[in-house]
């Protein structure tokens, strides 16, 4: 009786669906090496904890080669590998092809950057696919005692040419942020924020996140 009963529930735990949400923290760090003037050598790694805070589910690193052909404008092509665990009995493996476009400009002490990258998707288990992201971050000075930073909000929507289960394929995801950037000495900066993400295709697609972003200059 008992195996007819296991037998008969093992269906609907196969069916069970994947979280629609979920918190996590994430963090970043990247190694700065400057060639030149007008060229730095960037090292990436990521770490993200989700399900809930409770394990790993995406692991990343790469290198990307920054070029500054003017002061207010970035290109860098970039490689990152990815491995994640979005939720229990899925695993995705990815390379990434990046073109980083980046322009920055100020109006008083407001610093706009439009962030523009247009990324090339491999994937083992399916068709190579492409997502073009655009994000607008603005920060301003701030002190409050001796204590300098630079609050920032930014908004990332996203577009891919991937079709997912519905077959829909198009802008897909939104993500909204808020921390601050605080610059401890000359080798070293990080970023502190929360963001919350929205996502209609991917699988936990509606994030709560809390980051950081370390970037060491050597």
């Amino acid at each position: 009786i008992f195996l007819v009963m296991a037998w008969g529930l093992l269906p609907a735990a196969a069916q069970t669906p994947p979280p629609q949400d979920d918190n996590q923290f994430w963090s970043e760090v990247q190694l700065i090496k400057a060639l030149d003037k007008k060229h730095d050598l960037i090292i990436i790694g990521v770490l993200r904890i989700g399900q809930d805070l409770k394990r790993p589910v995406d692991e990343r690193i790469g290198v990307g080669l920054a070029f500054k052909p003017i002061k207010y404008l970035i290109l860098m092509p970039t490689y990152i590998y990815v491995d994640q665990q979005p939720f229990p009995g899925r695993r995705v493996s990815e390379h990434r092809l990046i073109m980083n476009i980046t322009g920055k400009f100020n109006l008083g002490k407001f610093l706009f950057t439009d962030r523009n990258l247009i990324e090339r998707r491999a994937r083992h288990e399916s068709r190579d696919f492409t997502v073009y992201r655009n994000r607008l971050q603005i920060d301003h000075p701030a002190k409050i005692g001796s204590f300098e930073f630079k609050p920032f909000v930014a908004d990332e929507v996203w577009y891919s040419t991937q079709q997912g289960q519905a077959g829909r394929m198009g802008w897909f995801r939104n993500r909204i942020s808020a921390g601050i950037i605080k610059q401890f000495n000359e080798q070293w900066n990080a970023e502190f924020f929360y963001l919350r993400q929205q996502d209609g295709l991917q699988r936990p697609g509606d994030v709560h996140a809390l980051g950081t972003l370390v970037r060491v200059f050597w």
